[in-house]
């Protein structure tokens, strides 16, 4: 593994927030997860895979989609809507400024 080229990802990630030294790493962890699901997921899944609970990922995702829990603006990374085929199942996928962090990501 190349840290350098792991602490350069981290940056370009923590840069998308206001304050960089407010991200906690559960939501680097999260992002990375629905980039590695091709950038659709489910809440879920997510739980599963990162041994998370329901409201962990659902503040997270929070965070990360357009409003924070409180109120304030979200990083804008992920979009959330209800699962056509199951109603009250939400999925998770990249918004355009998630994608365009996914491909920088890539490029390093």
């Amino acid at each position: 593994m190349d840290l350098d080229k792991l602490a350069a990802a981290a940056d370009s990630f923590a840069a998308q927030h206001d304050d960089p030294a407010a991200v906690p790493l559960h939501h680097w962890r999260l992002f990375l997860e629905v980039c590695r699901l091709d950038g659709r997921t489910t809440y879920r899944e997510l739980q599963q895979r990162l041994n998370l609970n329901n409201s962990s990922v659902s503040r997270t995702v929070n965070a990360l989609g357009e409003q924070h829990r409180t109120g304030r603006s979200g990083l804008g990374l992920l979009i959330t809507y209800p699962d056509p085929e199951e109603g009250r199942r939400y999925c998770v996928t990249l918004s355009p400024r998630g994608h365009a962090l996914l491909r920088q990501l890539q490029a390093l």
